[in-house]
């Protein structure tokens, strides 16, 4: 099937099996309150074929290349609905990743199934209230017990992991800033775990704060090697940034047809030729890298100004109406989710254009 067959097959699916709401707020998914509702989306959507769509036929997915991956992703925001970025997105965009990479052949046939039938619910344990932005400073740590390890420490901005049944966690096994990490899954249903929702400007709480104190971890749950947990880590941002990316990019879009901007525009208009860019890779098997980091910058700056023009421009039954200002409360953790502007750009510098740091 070519690529215009399957955007085809997909529009007619949808109209088949939309459910009756639509997004509100056009990029963010957690103003749905049934998070069971979420769940059975994405059930569907595995079941029909549109959930794993690059990931090998063995653990579930499809198999398929993926620039289908990403006209799917194009498709369901088109349609305003949740893709991606909704209940099992840490699973689908961090957790899933990583485990497909790295992982041992036990570990993907254990997890990667239930991570695209939304069975399981996965949460991120990376940053840290001082080990954010920084993140190869943190200080949460795994102690070698012999049989298992003994994990203390605290992460921050876990999203769902109030509902997660697993956490994929980055912690210190070592004294050396990068090569003393490792990748670990956790059990989020075991003892000394506690969860404390973080209330937000939008007033939802899918963000939290995890205490782990003295919590087991079975060997056989390193995700990688011992103290390489930093190159897991990379793998799972590059990826997550770029289809955080491409999620913002395509929102802008539909945005940008309620409002007539012509600045705004153009600017999108140029990142999707720069996005187009990344697809020639993609087609050829080639990794995103760096570039990955440069499309979420863009593209969260961008939905940004979106928002704040609209709520500027429009009069305030209108705003209210469509939830302008909830889009735009939630535009402003845009440009910190996957990596702060700030840290991107130093990324940028460092790794594509070799400036110093």
């Amino acid at each position: 099937m070519n690529e215009d067959e399957y955007r085809l097959k997909i529009r007619e699916w949808i109209k088949q099996n939309a459910p009756p709401y639509r997004l509100k707020i056009l990029f963010d998914t957690a103003e749905i309150e049934n998070y069971e509702e979420l769940r059975n989306w994405q059930r569907k959507l595995y079941e029909g074929g549109y959930i794993g769509i690059t990931w090998p036929k063995e653990y579930g997915g499809q198999g398929l290349d993926p620039i289908y991956e990403i006209i799917a992703y194009e498709e369901f925001i088109r349609a305003g609905l949740p893709y991606g970025r909704s209940l099992g997105s840490i699973g689908l965009m961090v957790a899933g990743p990583a485990i497909l990479k790295h992982g041992t052949e036990e570990q993907k046939k254990k997890y990667l199934p239930r991570i695209l039938s939304a069975d399981d619910i996965w949460c991120q344990g990376f940053s840290e209230p001082h080990a954010g932005s920084d993140l190869a400073n943190i200080k949460t740590r795994a102690e070698d017990k012999g049989d298992y390890y003994l994990v203390t420490g605290q992460k921050i901005w876990s999203s769902y992991a109030h509902l997660a049944n697993f956490m994929l966690l980055l912690a210190r096994t070592g004294e050396d800033k990068y090569k003393g990490l490792t990748m670990f899954i956790v059990n989020m249903k075991q003892e000394g775990i506690k969860v404390s929702p973080i209330n937000q400007i939008t007033g939802k709480s899918e963000f939290n704060i995890v205490y782990l104190n003295e919590v087991k971890i079975p060997k056989e749950n390193v995700v990688g090697k011992v103290n390489e947990g930093w190159n897991v880590a990379m793998t799972v941002l590059n990826h997550e940034r770029f289809f955080l990316g491409v999620t913002m990019l395509f929102v802008s879009k539909i945005l940008l047809d309620k409002i007539n901007v012509r600045e705004l525009k153009d600017e999108v208009e140029g990142l999707e030729g720069f996005y187009r860019r990344l697809l020639v890779k993609l087609r050829k098997g080639e990794d995103v890298d760096v570039e990955g980091a440069i499309l979420k910058l863009v593209s969260s700056e961008i939905l940004q100004k979106i928002y704040e023009v609209a709520v500027t421009e429009y009069d305030l039954e209108q705003i209210m109406e469509e939830n302008w200002y909830l889009g735009m409360l939630a535009s402003r953790g845009r440009t910190i989710a996957g990596g702060t502007s700030e840290i991107l750009r130093n990324l940028i510098g460092e790794k594509l254009l070799k400036l110093p740091k």
